[in-house]
């Protein structure tokens, strides 16, 4: 065991990369080519602020969201319902806030991908504007199945402040809470069996009574749902909100500040996260998050340098390298590099075990069952401890 300490602690080492370079790594460009109107013109409609009952406006809820066009053709938004924009995030367009029955046009002269956004609630759109006579279509290249992301459900579970494993049987879906002092199991409590076609995702106090919940996602339905919870026990349960196609719920945290707990949500198709604001299981607002870079993987969001707001814990793909993203709210204020995690132990989670203010690492090793936790001082390794290791078939909840 020493010797897998030793391990563990020497390779989780701090690279250094310099500030401008890590910049260019979180930034993403958008290229412009000019080309000439067409001989005829096109207005394409798009309607703004369409709802769908029950669910609360996400990204998606201008309809369509995505137009394909030609340079010269219009898109002319119209307003369903009142208190929505359509802005473009690099200044191209902004409609302003507008209300109901409404209309703004806006001229495309340009091929590109053309982002846009409500600056009320956060719902996307884009227009794509292509050339009339399309170029010849480039062979294709494979495109390798990504690799599934493993994150584990943390949190205290037992009022001791100190966060605890959520574990989950395989056969049969069973729960368990591992209680923790630091790295240390001093007992377990059964959680509940979570219904076929659901997963756990994250753990959080929902609805301010002191205890931790549980919040389930079911990839099939969209659905979201709060289980309601005191110590393990489940005393009751409500719907959360459901998510549009496409997006995935990965973490939760206060962003901004009302003591609720918020949803973040994460695009794997355009790296793009968005923070949905929630009062209990209420969605209250939303906001755009920064886009990752392809490759990089959201694990957790937690408060790594101290300014009480919480930031994105990053993993690169195939590289262990991990990074942290500072934000202010939805907005990325810098970032850090933190250490470069050994093969074979991904992140799975970031809480503060050892009680000093600071969000650890936990690392899990699936082939050893093997947990490992790397204390943090903001991005820098200070110590590293082993965890439990698992009993065959279960799993930590949340992968």
């Amino acid at each position: 065991m020493k010797t897998t300490m030793n391990t563990i602690y020497t390779t989780l080492a701090l690279v250094k990369i310099d500030f401008w370079r890590l910049v260019l790594l979180l930034a993403t460009a958008v290229s412009l080519i000019g080309y000439s109107n067409p001989a005829s013109a096109a207005t394409f409609t798009v309607t703004v602020g369409v709802y769908h009952p029950p669910q609360i406006p996400w990204p998606g809820t201008f309809v369509p969201s995505s137009v394909t066009i030609h340079p010269g053709d219009q898109v002319k938004w119209t307003w369903a319902s009142s208190g929505h924009s359509t802005t473009s995030p690099n200044g191209i367009w902004n409609s302003g806030i507008r209300s109901q029955g409404a209309t703004f046009t806006h001229t495309f002269n340009t091929v590109g991908t053309f982002p846009y956004h409500c600056t009320q609630h956060g719902e996307a759109g884009q227009v794509i504007v292509m050339s009339a006579t399309p170029p010849p279509t480039p062979t294709p290249t494979p495109t390798p199945t990504p690799t599934p992301v493993a994150r584990a459900v943390v949190g205290d579970f037992n009022g001791d402040s100190s966060p605890d494993f959520v574990l989950q049987i395989a056969a049969t879906h069973q729960t368990v809470v591992g209680y923790l002092n630091n790295n240390i199991v001093i007992g377990a409590g059964l959680g509940p069996t979570l219904p076929a076609g659901w997963r756990l995702v994250a753990a959080a106090d929902f609805d301010g009574d002191g205890q931790t919940d549980y919040v389930l996602f079911n990839p099939a339905t969209r659905e979201t749902s709060i289980w309601y919870l005191s110590g393990p026990a489940l005393i009751g349960s409500a719907s959360g909100p459901t998510l549009p196609s496409g997006w995935e719920l990965v973490a939760t945290a206060d962003f901004n500040g009302d003591a609720y707990p918020d949803y973040v949500l994460y695009n794997g198709t355009t790296g793009q996260t968005v923070i949905g604001y929630l009062n209990d299981t209420v969605v209250v607002g939303a906001a755009y998050g920064p886009t990752l870079p392809p490759g990089w993987n959201l694990i957790g969001a937690a408060d790594f340098n101290g300014d009480g707001h919480p930031d994105y814990a990053l993993i690169i793909s195939g590289t262990g390298q991990t990074v942290i993203g500072y934000l202010s709210g939805p907005t990325v204020i810098g970032a850090a590099v933190g250490p470069t995690l050994p093969a074979g132990w991904p992140l799975v989670a970031a809480a503060d075990f050892d009680g000093d203010g600071n969000p650890d690492y936990l690392l899990y090793n699936a082939n050893s069952r093997q947990t490992a936790i790397g204390y943090l001082n903001n991005n820098i390794v200070v110590n590293a401890a082993l965890g439990p290791i698992l009993p065959a078939g279960w799993s930590l909840a949340g992968q």
